[in-house]
């Protein structure tokens, strides 16, 4: 999770009516904040994106580590 010296910004964006009912009802059910879902969602996803790249780059002979 970030930091809590971390500068934050917001995010807007547009999401199907029936996402959001599921996601308030999840949230409400699991007692944790709609914005704290979202952020460890995002930093969740970006994690598994960032070693499927680094994989296929290995895989295709591209990626060398630092």
């Amino acid at each position: 999770m970030a930091k809590t010296e971390e500068v934050w910004t917001q995010l807007a964006t547009r999401i199907p009516k029936e996402l959001h009912r599921r996601l308030k009802t999840y949230c409400v059910t699991h007692d944790i904040a709609v914005m704290h879902f979202v952020v460890e969602a995002i930093e969740e996803e970006l994690v598994h994106w960032q070693y499927r790249t680094v994989t296929i780059e290995s895989a295709r002979g591209r990626w060398t580590p630092r």
